[in-house]
């Protein structure tokens, strides 16, 4: 989130002024000790994971700076400009609402769960000073890294990853030492880090999981049946939906599609940009298949759509740097995600064509998968495990979570299956004879 430097220098002055308030809601907190909060960057996790645990019995709120204009209102519960109902200046409701909700963190805050920019005032002049008023206040911070709050690029292992950053996010790059500084400060006083994937230059995590991000299995409903064409007896449908190409590789993607249908394949490729995330639900009942990335290792929330959609998926997990610690000590084997790069699209995007048993057996284990591993009741498991570590005395091994030998639920239901070997298919795949 940027900010202008004048609105940030009087956004500062309030929050000084504020601080004989926040030490006043810190000693005496109130009494209703108990909300599990989320926020406040809007990414659409935070509402599946505060409905998560609000189906499971706790009080669980979304508070949110803002909104990003794919998400509706309802998305969330609460807004920094919630907090101050007066007639005056947006800026001015957003200062002095990031304060309050400060305030109502403190006062109200079981856990908060927020990111390496910290909570309401992560990004001003005051960063520093969040962790010893909840400290103080009794309430534990869960940071959990989204992406420009923890990327490193001059630790990014893959040049690749680091050219799609610097393609779709030159700005962070400049701000590196601000990131630094705080990633040094939250891994010293946070309560839990989760960061999946994006470990380059982060010397601590508590639970080995690549992602933690889920959807809401019921809103997102599978597909009732498979198209069975293959390229040559009708067209197969490709889903594509970037919000950033550079990040995404979506040129490579839009390239494979032409020169595929150079060649005569009859496949089109749907390219969504933009648009609320209702109406993505909405389009995916009618494609066949979805490639979400090719330059980053690993898939986030547009893959898990994806696959409690019913769709199988492309993406790129081809990183052994990245992936090897996730197959070995969590539940990366059971994705039925293929792995695909820019070497390889066109290939993928071939056989997934003209494959439309293929197409359907993994699009039924991404189902599975999803439901398994990325779905509301995955969602308990996870931040029960962490709130019986931070609360109870019960003995919770938190870095073996999900550890394929070792975890009590990985093994309660059925392995995933489905035919690829570490994200690839096998080398005497035989088009619907595998499947």
């Amino acid at each position: 989130m940027r900010i202008s430097w004048y609105k940030r220098l009087f956004w500062n002055l309030i929050i000084i002024a504020f601080v004989p308030v926040f030490l006043i809601a810190a000693i005496f907190p109130g009494r209703r000790h108990d909300l599990l909060i989320w926020g406040p960057e809007p990414g659409i996790g935070n509402k599946y994971w505060s409905k998560a645990m609000k189906q499971a019995g706790h009080k669980s709120v979304s508070l949110m700076s803002d909104r990003y204009a794919i998400n509706a209102p309802e998305d969330f519960d609460k807004y920094y400009v919630d907090f101050v109902p007066l007639p005056l200046p947006k800026s001015l409701r957003w200062a002095l609402g990031s304060c309050l909700a400060f305030i109502y963190a403190l006062r109200r805050g079981k856990v908060v769960h927020g990111s390496f920019w910290g909570f309401s005032l992560g990004l001003s002049g005051l960063w520093w000073i969040e962790s010893f008023f909840f400290r103080l206040s009794g309430t534990k911070f869960v940071v959990i890294g989204f992406g420009g709050d923890i990327y490193l690029y001059s630790k990014v292992s893959d040049p690749s990853l680091r050219y799609g950053l610097l393609a779709s996010y030159p700005h962070f790059a400049l701000e590196e030492e601000k990131t630094v500084t705080r990633i040094r400060y939250w891994v010293r006083n946070a309560d839990i880090i989760l960061c999946g994937y994006m470990m380059d230059g982060i010397g601590r995590w508590d639970v080995t999981t690549h992602s933690v991000y889920a959807v809401d299995t019921d809103h997102w409903t599978p597909k009732s049946d498979y198209s069975d064409h293959d390229g040559t007896n009708g067209v197969v449908r490709l889903l594509h939906a970037p919000n950033h190409r550079g990040f995404k590789g979506t040129e490579f993607i839009i390239q494979a599609v032409e020169e595929l249908k150079a060649q005569g394949l009859k496949v089109e490729l749907v390219l969504l940009e933009g648009i609320p995330n209702s109406q993505v639900r909405e389009v995916m009942k009618g494609v066949d298949f979805l490639l979400d990335q090719c330059i980053m290792t690993g898939y986030a929330l547009n893959s898990m759509e994806g696959m409690a959609s019913g769709l199988p998926v492309l993406a790129n997990m081809s990183e052994e740097y990245y992936t090897r610690v996730f197959r070995r000590y969590g539940f990366l084997d059971e994705c039925p995600i293929l792995s695909t790069t820019p070497e390889n699209i066109r290939e993928n995007i071939r056989v997934m064509v003209e494959n439309p048993q293929l197409r359907k057996r993994l699009g039924m284990a991404s189902r599975d998968f999803v439901v398994k591993y990325h779905s509301l009741y995955s969602t308990q498991y996870l931040f029960g495990s962490i709130y019986d570590h931070l609360f109870s005395e019960k003995k919770v091994d938190l870095l073996n979570l999900f550890h394929p030998l070792k975890s009590e639920y990985n093994l309660r239901t059925p392995r995933v299956e489905h035919p690829l070997i570490e994200s690839t298919l096998p080398r005497n795949f035989a088009g619907g004879s595998t499947c």
